[in-house]
């Protein structure tokens, strides 16, 4: 892991020479910034796979566990990263054209509040020597992704998305918001985030003007992006991970690391259960306000005898 977490860290951290750093916070510590007792580690039992001729079959142990394996900056401040706490530029320059914004003090009326996130994935696990290894390993960069600026171009991957653009559809999303601050989940209704609102459109503009929240929908946005371009395969078949283009939400939970360290939560469980003190109007405890780092956790289900 420590070569891949090398690797991404040197290849996201680096840009043209800065104008002026606009925003700092303390690099990501493995050791202290993940909820590690919320792994959940359980032994199941015994499993057999079935294996091509002339194997046929395999045996191992049956594990369960959540794995951090996914790691999520939302950012105002395009090219900062809350992951190495440095990055961004000086104003005017083409950083401060990408950064995000929060529209609503600007708003005539409740429908023109948004908020707007730049977003950044390191994709790998940090379980080294685990009983079901994780091969997963890569990063995304939203600043260098024009569907992630506009809404039209998000439909570009995500032509479904006009299947759940009516009333009907998105009034069932009220019960997903209602069982997932149960904490139950919905993995049926993939175009639903709980109280985050719609998966749909897959870019960085959120209709909520709740900064902890539209950033919690814009961290659930990418990890279904990375779903949908193939990037993360789902650990949670037994006998081997699957690719989903159409996400099992119920396979993620979460929780902050920057600007503080908060409790873990299923996807889109509303912010009140856990933003007090994470937007404050200065430095956080360990970042930048209106920067986050979200700690992402996998379900993992399998056999050891299948990677």
């Amino acid at each position: 892991m420590n070569k891949y977490l090398l690797a991404l860290v040197l290849l996201f951290s680096a840009s043209p020479a800065l104008a002026g750093v606009l925003k700092s916070g303390d690099s990501w510590n493995p050791g202290t910034d993940i909820n590690w007792d919320d792994m959940d580690f359980k032994f199941l039992g015994i499993c057999i796979c079935p294996r091509p001729p002339p194997i046929f079959y395999e045996e191992g142990e049956i594990y369960e566990y959540w794995d951090p394996s996914l790691f999520i900056d939302t950012v105002t401040v395009a090219n900062y990263s809350p992951f190495t706490g440095s990055g961004g530029d000086a104003e005017g320059s083409i950083d401060d054209v990408l950064g995000g914004k929060n529209k609503s003090s600007d708003a005539i009326s409740i429908a023109d509040e948004s908020t707007f996130f730049q977003a950044h994935a390191f994709i790998f696990s940090m379980l080294d020597g685990n009983p079901c290894e994780n091969s997963d390993v890569g990063g995304w960069w939203t600043e260098f992704d024009s569907m992630w600026q506009d809404d039209e171009l998000a439909v570009t991957i995500t032509p479904e998305a006009a299947l759940f653009a009516n009333k009907n559809m998105q009034m069932l999303c009220m019960t997903d918001a209602a069982y997932t601050n149960l904490g139950l989940s919905f993995g049926w209704m993939p175009w639903c985030l709980g109280s985050s609102g719609s998966t749909y459109p897959v870019s960085g503009h959120v209709d909520n003007d709740n900064i902890v929240q539209a950033s919690n929908t814009v961290a659930a946005r990418l990890i279904f992006k990375l779903n949908r371009l193939f990037m993360l395969c789902d650990p949670s078949p037994i006998c081997g991970c699957e690719y989903t283009p159409i996400w099992r939400k119920d396979h993620y939970k979460m929780h902050t690391a920057r600007p503080d360290l908060r409790a873990t939560y299923l996807i889109g469980t509303a912010s009140k259960f856990y933003d007090s003190g994470l937007n404050p109007p200065y430095q956080g405890m360990k970042g930048s306000n209106d920067e986050f780092l979200w700690v992402v956790f996998r379900k993992v289900l399998c056999c050891t005898c299948c990677e």
